[in-house]
């Protein structure tokens, strides 16, 4: 049985493609699957499906954000998978193991993220049990298109008491904006002006449903559920293009 679906929206980069592909079959020892979601009309598309079907399974639909797209994904697994991790197209695991240690952190009902060399505060690498991904309906915020959907996922993690960190556990992400990252290119020119947007969303999140979310997640965790959590609670914008 898959223990981890690694989910990948991805867009117009067939190289960061087979750069995690490849880093994954170098790094995983659980059973974990790549999910690559693409847009149908990615300026690459063909590349972008070759790179990726060594390596796992390929969705090509409509355009969507980040947030459609990980939550399209994550619904394709929720029921079989028991945890599932939003992986970034940017993001090259070093780790051997990553995916078993942060599965481990997380447990049946938690959440878990790793030193990923650019923030610490907030986990643009998560991977959460499918239980309370099931419970809320979502894995990405369905307000937000793409900015802040890390920062949700610390605000549930910490409210809930479910959110590890494990700061000996590397899988980097290559932002423009570190030393030796990825070049900027379209992609993130695109998502740019999407921040105002997801910014008056979050803030919306946090003052009208923050609450009952992370009651949700909570629930979602208690023995009589059928679950039990034991993840050490962590803790503005979160940005993960």
């Amino acid at each position: 049985m898959t223990d981890l679906a690694g989910l990948v929206p991805s867009r117009d980069r067939p190289q960061n493609v087979e750069r995690l592909g490849k880093a994954c079959a170098r790094t995983c020892r659980a059973d974990t699957l790549l999910h690559f979601g693409f847009d149908e009309d990615d300026p690459q598309l063909p590349a972008c499906i070759d790179a990726a079907s060594p390596y796992g399974l390929v969705t090509v639909e409509p355009r969507m954000g980040l947030a459609g797209w990980t939550n399209r994904l994550a619904f394709a697994h929720v029921d079989s998978v028991p945890h599932l991790a939003s992986l970034g197209d940017d993001m090259v695991p070093v780790t051997d193991g990553w995916d078993v240690r942060l599965i481990e952190a997380a447990g049946p009902a938690g959440m878990a993220y790793c030193d990923d060399k650019r923030r610490t505060d907030i986990p643009e690498l998560i991977v959460m049990a499918s239980p309370l991904v099931k419970a809320l309906g979502w894995m990405c915020e369905p307000s937000l298109e793409h900015w802040f959907v890390d920062n949700v996922w610390r605000d549930l993690g910490a409210g809930a008491g479910c959110l590890a960190y494990l700061p000996d556990v590397v899988v980097e992400h290559r932002h423009p904006n570190m030393p030796g990252g990825d070049p900027a290119d379209q992609t993130y020119w695109d998502a740019s002006p999407k921040m105002a947007a997801d910014m008056a969303a979050y803030q919306r999140w946090r003052l009208k449903r923050m609450r009952d979310d992370v009651e949700t997640v909570r629930r979602a965790g208690r023995p009589e559920n059928g679950v039990a959590g034991d993840a050490a609670a962590t803790g503005m914008a979160g940005d993960r293009p």
